[in-house]
């Protein structure tokens, strides 16, 4: 029987509590690095990158590789992460509203937070956590039809999840894990349908439900570490109010992510992790528009990141991420309300013990610019909106605490 201490109960309790307050606070453009996926929501993952399967260090491994958990003591972990974005669109062809350039820009919040609790038998993790979102909201319509409705300018989608993990190392130290997760989305737009009107949703806030799992596997040796995640398809309720413009639920694709960690030595370490996101298999995002999807591709992403301990206080966290839009440049129109084009990111940070029990953090991402031209030869919205360009990039900081049982 898993028996919890009236500190890691109330503990759970502040978790829910900020999350659940962040859900309300995240109201303004969400920024998305992989898909609709932000690049992480931790301050020890997004300082190396979003690297580090094979090497875990906070909570937030519970939802990226749960079998590494049995590395970590019992902690509580909480995270504060604003996003500044920089989205620009310049509509062109025969639908674009030529007389505006648009911005995008905006600023948001995401809080989170996760517990890991070693076990006489096992180890067991759990937190809330904010892995998707995207939207942006321009000062006017994109297109020359519906500028005088000032419609077809806005789309906001919000999915926090919450992660229930166990993990259990064998005598032979392989360590497997295994978490369910539960979700919760919002979604809200005046975005075009194919009748060129838009939807009759009306920028109503809609929800859905929805659930996943994952399993894991990791390794440690002297020096060397190795670990894999296989991440579900997250399954999904269809947004009602939407239903002339989303004819599929927006389910997120099935993941793999692998990786290794090398100490070279006591004080520093490398990581490298290879990231794949199935886009192509969820009808929402990889049919082409006419059958009602985005038209998006797969995903393959490379991490890469440092960590160099100065002293048993403070380290320091460098790392650089690449990965290819799942937008091309044949469906750049269509993107304009979903710009995740961003494509390589620089990252930065330096965590510090305050007291033997508490630590803090924060770390930098730097989004460098990306941007494409519709080439014309795409969809409906792509012939209509031929040589439209759009830009996105932007720069986002977290800050973490950790409090040591």
């Amino acid at each position: 029987m898993i028996k919890l201490s009236k500190k890691c109960f109330q503990c759970s309790l502040i978790i829910i509590s900020i999350i659940t307050a962040s859900l309300f606070i995240i109201m303004n453009d969400l920024s998305a690095n992989e898909g609709v996926f932000v690049l992480g929501n931790d301050a020890f993952q997004l300082g190396r990158a979003s690297s580090g399967i094979a090497s875990p260090r906070s909570a937030y491994w519970c939802y990226m590789n749960p079998a590494s958990m049995v590395e970590l003591d019992k902690r509580l972990d909480v995270n504060w992460y604003v996003v500044k974005t920089d989205m620009e669109m310049q509509p062109r062809g025969i639908l674009g509203n030529r007389f505006e350039d648009l911005d995008g820009d905006g600023l948001f919040n995401i809080a989170s937070g996760g517990m890991i609790i070693p076990l006489e038998t096992g180890t067991l993790g759990f937190g809330l956590y904010v892995p998707s979102g995207t939207g942006v909201d321009y000062q006017s319509s994109r297109n020359l039809l519906l500028r005088p409705f000032n419609a077809d300018r806005r789309l906001f989608y919000q999915h926090a999840r919450l992660v229930v993990a166990y993990a259990y190392k064998f005598d032979n130290d392989w360590s497997i894990g295994f978490g369910l997760h539960g979700s919760i989305s919002r979604f809200k737009s005046d975005h075009i349908t194919l009748s060129l009107l838009p939807t009759r949703g009306d920028f109503e806030w809609d929800d859905s439900l929805g659930a996943g799992f994952n399993i894991s596997v990791y390794k440690k040796w002297d020096k060397f570490s190795i670990g894999a995640t296989y991440t579900s398809r997250h399954w999904t309720e269809k947004f009602n109010k939407y239903r002339d413009l989303l004819k599929y639920p927006l389910d997120q694709p099935q993941i793999l992510n692998a990786g290794v960690a090398y100490d070279f030595t006591d004080k520093l370490t490398l990581s490298l992790d290879f990231k794949w996101l199935n886009w192509e298999g969820i009808p929402a995002y990889g049919r082409n528009l006419l059958d009602g999807g985005f038209n998006w591709v797969n995903q393959f992403c490379t991490k890469i990141g440092l960590e160099y301990r100065l002293n048993e206080k403070t380290r320091i966290m460098s790392g650089y991420s690449h990965g290819n839009s799942p937008i091309t440049e044949d469906h750049v129109f269509l993107a304009g309300l979903v710009p995740v084009l961003c494509e390589d990111h620089i990252t930065l940070g330096i965590a510090r013990k305050i007291t033997d029990n508490d630590e803090v953090s924060i770390s930098g991402v730097l989004g460098l610019k990306n941007t494409m031209k519709d080439t014309g030869r795409g969809d409906l919205l792509s012939h209509l909106g031929k040589g439209t360009e759009l830009s996105t990039g932007g720069f986002s900081l977290v800050l973490g605490y950790t409090h040591h049982f």
